[in-house]
């Protein structure tokens, strides 16, 4: 991604193939390369902005979103983050998630 745009403020890779191939196991041997831990979550089915987001804190039982729930179990402040399936990103009546999620990667999106 950074041949195509000139600054990131971190590195995006971009891992497409077949199931099966092994591009969990590219990301770990990154991770590893770079003494970062290592964290996976899918977003194959999921069809709510919030889950990406996070709920506002007004709510009762208001859960933190997904990158959010990342920096908590790795418990550092610069893990290697896998986004897997996102292929699979689904649309519903409670928003675009493919829109929060390029929100939160690229704020300039907003």
């Amino acid at each position: 991604v950074s041949f195509l745009k000139d600054s990131t403020q971190g590195k995006i890779m971009c891992l497409v193939g077949p199931p099966g191939v092994g591009k969990t196991s590219v990301g770990k041997s990154v991770a590893h390369a770079l003494g970062r831990k290592f964290y996976r979550f899918s977003v194959g089915g999921m069809n709510d902005v919030v889950e990406i987001k996070g709920h506002r804190r007004t709510y009762v039982g208001a859960m933190p979103g997904k990158l959010i729930q990342c920096l908590k179990s790795t418990e550092c402040s610069n893990p290697v983050v896998l986004i897997d399936e996102i292929d699979k990103l689904g649309r519903d009546m409670r928003g675009d998630p493919s829109s929060a999620l390029l929100e939160v990667l690229d704020p300039e999106q907003n």
